[in-house]
């Protein structure tokens, strides 16, 4: 993208957005936006976007997107508390003690799950025990990536993981997901990462599924913190 068109934040902004509208090519996008709103385009100008004028955009670009994309889209562009689009950096630490996951989240903004399986830009690895979590690595995806290369280059990608945590997956890559020991789990909406894997920590300390206690290697009925007794 041209500098003298559009700022750093803006471009980071249209970049994850064209990532969430399949079959819209990014220039294309970029072309109407600036169309729209004026040069050079800014982080405010997209701020002030209206929902309508967004929709009436995507559907002169192609009609692949649901509505729950151009949505999804329609929030990484507009959202004024946005602001940190860019990969959260990785601070160093101790690993975690005691029974742990590994947990993966696909994400497009910060330490947020706001990505689809299938065109998210990174997917961010934390570790997880019964009393917190701390991010471990962050893993971004090639962009030139399709169809089944894609799909087996995710799978490879989480593959050290035992939780998915994401936005939305479709049921052929949820399989190809299972079949790799990893659990996908689909969240509605976007959430952040530390109020998802908070009540994680909440479900390893007191109420652990016999599923999520074979992964930590605990005995079947054992729990973290014992139950009251009354």
């Amino acid at each position: 993208m041209q500098s003298s068109l559009i700022s750093q934040e803006a471009a980071l902004r249209v970049a994850i957005a064209s990532r969430l509208l399949p079959n819209i090519e990014l220039s294309s996008l970029l072309g109407l936006l600036i169309q729209h709103l004026g040069e050079p385009l800014s982080e405010a100008k997209l701020v002030g976007l209206s929902p309508k004028a967004f929709r009436v955009m995507v559907g002169s670009l192609g009609d692949g997107p649901t509505r729950k994309e151009v949505t999804s889209a329609l929030a990484v562009l507009t959202n004024p508390e946005a602001s940190d689009v860019g990969a959260p950096e990785v601070k160093s630490a101790p690993p975690l003690t005691g029974p742990k996951l590994r947990v993966a989240i696909t994400s497009n903004q910060g330490e947020m799950i706001n990505g689809h399986y299938g065109s998210c830009m990174r997917v961010l690895i934390y570790e997880v025990n019964h009393e917190t979590h701390q991010l471990i690595d962050v893993r971004e995806i090639k962009s030139d990536l399709k169809g089944e290369g894609r799909a087996i280059y995710m799978v490879d990608l989480i593959r050290d993981c035992q939780i998915l945590f994401t936005l939305s997956i479709g049921g052929p890559a949820a399989a190809r997901v299972t079949r790799a020991d990893v659990h996908p789990i689909k969240k509605t909406t976007p959430v952040s990462a530390d109020v998802a894997l908070s009540e994680l920590s909440d479900v390893i300390k007191y109420k652990a599924p016999p599923w999520l206690r074979k992964v930590m290697g605990l005995e079947p009925e054992h729990h973290i913190v014992p139950e009251m007794e009354y």
